[in-house]
């Protein structure tokens, strides 16, 4: 790191302990325990890309390449009056970071706008910190399409890590998701990890597995019918909390139905912004759900699940409030991908009709 430029010995009055994370590929990196110096630091509001948005660049594409940038906070100097404060105590001396290092607060952020001011104007491209996806309608326009990239990245000296790069492909694995001319699904892996999951013991080990389970849900239609038991244990329930869990037959169920959803999870596909649109939705007495779905043709595709438990004070709405309430929250939670566009709401629920 010192022969790259990226620290040097220090004789800073700053100092933070040493933070060392291991890597997927063995290797480690060290970095700071910034959390003091993050403390009195002005935050960064540079908004970061949700992890879904690369949908928006997917319809009727049908080559892909995925790009990962090489040590890509290094690539962002720290400001010649603030490199003193990175300073951090290792076993051979304090040493300090002239390169923008992790731990920082606002470091994604500040990296997020660099590459958003690279790649500013082309739209077949989805950047997320250092993994990018570049999407194409064939092979010709696909290479086109690279070397645009590969000279914007020679003319800022981007280097990128050929060993997690995947070029040309019809089918490829990004943020969490495969990708593919059909759609966008969970990757088959991290869904076999969640199946073999062991059940948990305590509500922190419970915890873990529904966060690994919510990053899915938009793909399990009903998925509240299941998960509503598994919460129950977390209410009330404190950060880390290693309470033993107790476990009911019913408990028992919905853990078993939570995996076999994710094995049966939908395949969503690519919002287009000239299909029409609609929002089905419906209520029962304790539940509410819907699915946003995009019309291909004749036929109707989904583009996201919704499901939520309704609240004590909530179950004692009529069947008419019920119904309506479910349109609202739908509403409000598939608002992103659809504001600005006309949509149909179909509900089963003949009196909502003449509501307006």
């Amino acid at each position: 790191m010192q022969e790259l430029g990226i620290c040097r010995p220090s004789k800073s009055t700053w100092a933070s302990p040493l933070h060392v994370v291991p890597k997927k590929n063995g290797d480690i990196r060290p970095c700071g325990d910034y959390r003091q110096l993050n403390a009195i630091t002005k935050p960064v509001r540079y908004p970061i890309p949700r992890l879904n948005d690369f949908t928006f660049i997917l319809p009727d594409k049908n080559i892909f390449s995925k790009l990962d940038i090489n040590r890509s906070y290094h690539f962002i100097p720290v400001a010649l009056g603030d490199v003193e404060k990175t300073a951090i105590i290792t076993p051979l001396g304090l040493f300090e970071f002239p390169r923008m290092t992790f731990g920082f607060r606002g470091a994604a952020q500040t990296f997020q706008r660099f590459m958003d001011s690279i790649l500013q104007g082309l739209d077949f491209v989805f950047c997320y910190l250092d993994d990018l996806l570049i999407a194409s309608d064939n092979e010709v326009q696909h290479r086109q399409h690279l070397e645009i990239i590969f000279k914007k990245f020679n003319e800022y000296g981007i280097s990128i890590d050929l060993a997690k790069c995947c070029f040309g492909q019809i089918k490829l694995e990004f943020l969490g998701h495969e990708i593919s001319t059909e759609g966008v699904r969970p990757l088959q892996d991290k869904v076999q990890a969640i199946v073999e999951f062991p059940k948990p013991k305590t509500i922190s080990e419970l915890r873990r597995f529904l966060g690994m389970v919510n990053f899915y849900r938009s793909h399990l239609p009903s998925a509240t019918l299941y998960l509503t038991e598994l919460n129950k244990y977390l209410k009330s329930s404190k950060k880390n909390d290693k309470t033993l869990i107790v476990w009911n037959d019913s408990a028992n169920e919905a853990f078993t139905q939570c995996k076999a959803g994710l094995t049966q999870a939908a395949t969503l596909t690519y919002p287009r912004v000239d299909s029409a649109l609609a929002i089905m939705t419906d209520a029962s007495n304790t539940c509410v759900g819907a699915v946003l779905q995009q019309k291909e043709g004749d036929i109707w595709k989904p583009l996201g699940y919704f499901s939520k438990k309704l609240t004590t004070t909530q179950q004692r709405y009529s069947t008419y409030d019920r119904e309506l309430l479910a349109i609202y929250l739908a509403i409000k939670h598939f608002r992103k991908l659809f504001e600005g566009q006309e949509i149909t709401v179909y509900t089963d629920h003949k009196p909502l009709t003449l509501a307006f």
